[in-house]
């Protein structure tokens, strides 16, 4: 037998891996020439509607993915597979892209360039690894019952 809350934290966890990966992989993805060289010429200037068709088309993709998943697999609940746990390892991975992206631009310029990439990729790590474990903790706390 499973206990109720044990669900509820999958169920809230999976909808946040999704909410994770889509917006991470989103952010990676509206800044690459691939997205601009594929999208209409209307669409490349206006970076507002570059994110929204981006988000649409992982989206498409994500639940024709999970769709196609469920489908193999009948008589196993989605969110019971370890699909969205890769969705949430592969969203704390765009993170840690994204923060080290944005730190190599305007952090520590004037250091050498080894120890500059290692203290970036640290600082990125420690940036976006504490406030998932943060999450995480904190819905485990909000939804088991002691």
């Amino acid at each position: 037998m499973v206990a109720m809350p044990y669900i509820l934290v999958n169920l809230v966890l999976d909808l946040f891996s999704l909410a994770l990966f889509s917006m991470t992989s989103v952010a990676l993805l509206s800044r690459s020439r691939f997205v601009s060289r594929w999208l209409p010429a209307q669409l490349r200037g206006r970076p507002t509607l570059t994110l929204i068709v981006t988000q649409g088309l992982v989206l498409a993709v994500l639940s024709i993915v999970a769709m196609w998943v469920v489908s193999q697999l009948r008589y196993v609940s989605i969110f019971s597979l370890p699909f969205f746990d890769g969705l949430f390892f592969i969203g704390a991975l765009n993170c840690v892209v994204l923060a080290y992206q944005f730190l190599d631009k305007r952090y520590f310029l004037s250091m050498p360039k080894v120890p500059r990439r290692l203290l970036i990729a640290l600082c990125s790590t420690v940036l976006t690894g504490i406030p998932l474990l943060a999450i995480v903790i904190a819905v485990v706390g909000l939804f088991v019952i002691k």
